[in-house]
């Protein structure tokens, strides 16, 4: 069985920007797709996203995991936790890895994401757990600092895509579909 996941951003949802484009082309790929909102996910927290999919049902095993902004932080917490299985691939599109660049934007509380990162993210130990990383990140992202995504993106062994003007590959940036990101799979055949 194909599996994937698609895990939205702070404040969103599955039916947003391109996740929507993104699902059916998996869909009609043949994966079985698990593509939840997020509880509480306008303030996002690690434990209460842990619990929530450790509770799902969902089997985890063999997915290719796609999460945007908060949601790619997400796939990096599920890899660091012990209950998670061994994945395809992470794909981790605008891929929030700290709050340097939130914490001098108004539209932010300052407290937004205390309960959302791990304190250390452990290269090893993520790649023990994903067969594969890929990071996919807009040139001019407000929120994202690019330098920090590639810095992940090196230690984990994993492949960069710069998207000219994607800002934070989110509303603001207008598109409703992402095929850059099922290029890159299908590149490795992993939508085979």
């Amino acid at each position: 069985m194909k599996r994937a996941v698609i895990l939205h951003g702070t404040g969103g949802g599955p039916d947003q920007i391109w996740q929507p484009w993104v699902k059916k082309q998996l869909d009609d790929a043949g994966y079985e797709v698990f593509a939840p909102v997020l509880p509480s996910n306008d303030r996002p927290k690690r434990a209460t996203y842990d619990k929530f999919l450790h509770e799902s049902g969902w089997d985890f095993s063999d997915n290719i995991l796609i999460g945007h902004s908060s949601g790619a932080t997400t796939v990096l917490n599920l890899l660091m936790a012990d209950w998670f299985p061994k994945v395809k691939a992470a794909v981790l599109v605008g891929a929030f890895l700290n709050e340097k660049l939130t914490e001098h934007l108004s539209d932010f509380p300052r407290d937004l994401f205390n309960e959302l990162f791990l304190k250390d993210y452990d290269p090893a130990k993520l790649k023990q757990k994903s067969e594969a990383f890929y990071f996919i990140h807009g040139d001019n992202d407000p929120y994202c600092d690019i330098e920090d995504a590639k810095a992940m993106c090196q230690k984990v062994n994993g492949k960069f895509l710069i998207i000219k003007n994607g800002h934070h590959l989110g509303d603001t940036w207008g598109n409703k579909e992402l095929p850059q990101l099922l290029e890159m799979l299908e590149y490795d055949k992993l939508l085979a």
